[in-house]
């Protein structure tokens, strides 16, 4: 406590001693070390130092004080650092740097250093701060450290990474110019980022980097169309924050290529699309076959009835021409739903059969527009479908036609078939037309791709010669010049051997003449009124013939019968209880008369009925048929 009684200039020592003490604990506080040195010659020395100052340190007090000042710094400081010369000693303003001491235990510490020159009982002296910067220099090499791994992570990032402030890339990673196409990223940066993004793309960028910048808010993920060195372009997906850069408001740009993921998102799409397409094809196939049925059949039974008319004959005559030409009609869209359905089975195909046959369907066509030359050799059998590859060559034909220009008097399509050196069978339909420009010509075989005028094609021309060729094995492509037409190549495995390949299944044909019939009990159950009439118009003469419009009432016809059916005629799709359904009753209730179903179907168009016709092998009479197959099929009974 201050007297302030006694001698004033006591008080006065002790009010600077008791302000010193303030003033040291407040610097130890704050982590602040503090030390008198004497600058009287010799040699400059500590004459007092907190106790601070000693934990800076690490030396004792007494070493400290014993010890020239600049004793405690590192080797290395010492040759730098002249704490003991004239510039020391003759300094008359105050002076702050970092340097490094070394502690007893060998441990060297960075610390900050500053002194002011004083004057200790009328002598030189200064006055010295000391701090510890361990933690600070911690600090520094951690956020070095974290710089370092966040630099190699965005370097080392497989997507692209830039900064745009606005008029230029500022930055960007290798990802960005490997992306890209640069040789380096000072080469990414001399480009002009309006130049990147496609035109029809740059309104819109423009407008999300206004308004980002504007709003400081970033914006949901947009798809660009981004050019590449070469010209080429990549689909990518951006995602923009707005950052401040050197002091001024940026955009930080991520942008991954998705062009395959855009493709195969298409792809997937067309397959869905081709997909629904099949399933609504192969139902459209499924309600024209009982019409297409009874239509065949019913004009099949008006021919036969012109014989009992009494009429002029050229009255029949005239009859019988439109009714054979009704029957040409529906026999040919027959023909078209058995495309439709498209048998999955396999048998050795004559690949030159085929080519014919679809050169006669063109020929009139080729023939206007063309000169044809064909060098058609003999060669060996392909595994396969005919119909199916038949398709292929068409399309092919029908092609090469379009892609001639009308009344340019040297057109030509050249088709030929020929065996390459390791023995497979190669097809080739060339044309002279224009050939196929470069930027389309990847996505030729894509489903639904067409460059024809809307109402010209849907696009799957080349797509479905393509699914169908890669079933048979093999491969097709094209091969073109600008300017000088096209040549599309098919290549199709040979046939090894003909044992253990399955025939192709046809549908049942008479024997010479009318099958006889005997007298047979047939019963026959389908949901088309006209239909089952029409089966029984055709039977009726020499069978018993039942009919029942469901299948529960079928099952009532066989339970009630008083004499087994000697044949069941049954419709595989029905609605509440179908064809599958009443087969598995009956077999499960009469045992053995399921083998006398034939089962009448116009194709298996669910996975049910797909599974159903391979596991059973009772006889089928394929929709639509003719007044023979149905003949045939009832007389083969067995």
């Amino acid at each position: 406590m201050l007297d302030r009684d006694g001698d004033p200039s006591i008080w006065e020592s002790q009010r600077i001693e008791t302000l010193g003490g303030a003033f040291i604990a407040a610097a130890s506080t704050a982590g602040i070390g503090v030390s008198l040195v004497s600058m009287e010659p010799p040699v400059p020395r500590v004459v007092y130092i907190s106790d601070k100052g000693v934990e800076i340190l690490g030396h004792p007090r007494e070493k400290i004080l014993a010890s020239p000042a600049g004793t405690f710094l590192a080797p290395d400081e010492q040759k730098v650092r002249d704490l003991t010369g004239e510039r020391a000693r003759s300094g008359t303003s105050p002076q702050l740097f970092d340097t490094v001491i070394e502690r007893a235990d060998g441990k060297q510490v960075p610390v900050e250093i500053s002194f002011a020159p004083i004057r200790l009982d009328g002598l030189p002296g200064i006055i010295a701060f000391m701090r510890d910067l361990t933690a600070r220099y911690n600090g520094k090499a951690a956020l070095r450290r974290s710089e370092h791994r966040f630099r190699q992570l965005i370097e080392r990032a497989p997507d692209a990474v830039w900064i745009n402030d606005g008029k230029r890339l500022v930055y960007a990673n290798p990802g960005a110019a490997s992306m890209l196409g640069y040789e380096s990223v000072e080469a990414l940066l001399a480009v002009d980022p309006r130049n990147i993004v496609a035109p029809e793309d740059q309104p819109s960028m423009r407008e999300r980097t206004q308004e980002m910048l504007r709003t400081g808010e970033p914006l949901p993920p947009r798809e660009y169309r981004t050019r590449k060195k070469d010209g080429g372009w990549v689909m990518t997906e951006v995602q923009s924050i707005p950052v401040e850069w050197e002091g001024s408001p940026a955009i930080l740009g991520f942008a991954r290529d998705v062009t395959n993921r855009k493709e195969m998102e298409v792809r997937l799409a067309q397959s869905e699309r081709l997909a629904a397409l099949g399933t609504l094809l192969a139902g459209v196939a499924h309600e024209i076959n009982n019409p297409l049925s009874y239509t065949l059949l019913g004009v099949e039974g008006a021919l036969r009835e012109l014989h009992r008319m009494a009429a002029p004959p050229e009255q029949i005559a005239r009859v019988r021409e439109l009714l054979e030409s009704a029957q040409q009609g529906a026999t040919r869209v027959a023909g078209v739903v058995g495309q439709i359905r498209a048998s999955e089975q396999r048998g050795r195909v004559d690949v030159r059969r085929a080519i014919e046959a679809a050169l006669r369907v063109t020929h009139n066509e080729i023939h206007h527009r063309a000169r044809l030359v064909t060098e058609l050799a003999d060669v060996p059998c392909v595994l396969g479908n005919e119909q199916r590859l038949e398709q292929v060559f068409l399309n092919l034909l029908v092609n090469a036609v379009q892609a001639l220009p009308e009344g340019r008097t040297d057109n030509e399509i050249r088709v030929t078939l020929r065996v390459s050196a390791v023995g497979d069978v190669i097809v080739e339909v060339t044309d002279n037309g224009p050939g196929i420009p470069e930027e389309i010509k990847a996505r030729i075989f894509d489903p639904f791709f067409t460059t024809k005028r809307v109402g010209g094609g849907l696009g799957l021309g080349l797509s479905i010669c393509h699914g169908i060729v890669a079933w048979h094995g093999g491969t097709i492509a094209v091969n073109d010049a600008v300017g000088r037409g096209s040549t599309f190549r098919v290549v199709l495995p040979a046939a090894e051997d003909a044992a253990g390949v399955p025939p192709s299944v046809t549908r049942p044909k008479a024997a010479n003449g009318l099958a006889p019939l005997d007298g047979l009990r047939i019963l026959v159950i389908d949901d088309e009124p006209a239909l089952a009439a029409m089966i029984v118009r055709v039977l009726e003469d020499e069978c018993h013939v039942d009919v029942a419009t469901d299948a529960r009432l079928g099952l009532d016809r066989l339970v009630q019968a008083i004499r087994p059916y000697d044949v069941i005629l049954c419709d595989l799709m029905m609605p509440d209880m179908t064809g599958m359904d009443l087969f598995a009753e009956v077999a499960r209730r009469y045992p053995g008369l399921e083998e006398r179903f034939v089962l009448m179907t116009g194709g298996a168009f669910t996975p049910r009925s797909t599974e159903f016709l391979a596991r059973v092998k009772n006889r089928r009479l394929e929709k639509p048929f003719d007044s023979s197959a149905l003949r045939a099929i009832v007389a083969n009974r067995g």
